[in-house]
């Protein structure tokens, strides 16, 4: 599901914070973000920028509650717009062909990135590689059990 990017998520801070902890949370990001400190880096620029925008309405108990409506109103949207989706999807007609190769491609198991790179090296196809791998954990184990 979509979630909204608000003042809050800028100023990395819960929706019900006291304006202390939004005071604070402003001061800390803008240290870090101010443009002097980066010798006028774009990126730390536009965060700055973000970073006042954002605690420009949040200190002010009007414009944070505006900002607190429009979040609901755009939650409400965004809740209707999944659910509605989902009803879309379950009055799909059905497909056996399309279910069944989907529920056939879940039940095979990914294969490790580090296997993957092995078996493309030395032309090794999957199945053999993950049989000798399983062969080679199992003569560890034993030997661990035989020496104890």
């Amino acid at each position: 599901m979509k979630r909204l990017h608000t003042h809050y998520d800028n100023l990395k801070v819960a929706q019900n914070a006291p304006p202390e902890v939004i005071r604070a949370a402003f001061k800390i990001l803008s240290q870090k973000f101010h443009p002097d400190r980066h010798g006028g880096d774009a990126r730390a620029t536009r965060t700055f920028q973000l970073i006042t925008a954002a605690y420009d309405v949040l200190s002010d108990p009007q414009r944070r509650r505006q900002h607190d409506e429009w979040i609901a109103r755009n939650e409400r949207r965004l809740d209707k717009e999944a659910m509605d989706a989902l009803a879309a999807r379950a009055h799909r007609p059905w497909n056996g062909k399309e279910r069944r190769a989907r529920s056939w491609s879940s039940l095979k198991p990914a294969m490790p990135p580090a296997a993957a790179i092995v078996s493309t090296k030395l032309k090794i196809p999957p199945k053999t590689l993950a049989l000798w791998t399983a062969m080679l954990m199992t003569t560890v184990i034993l030997l661990m059990l035989y020496q104890s």
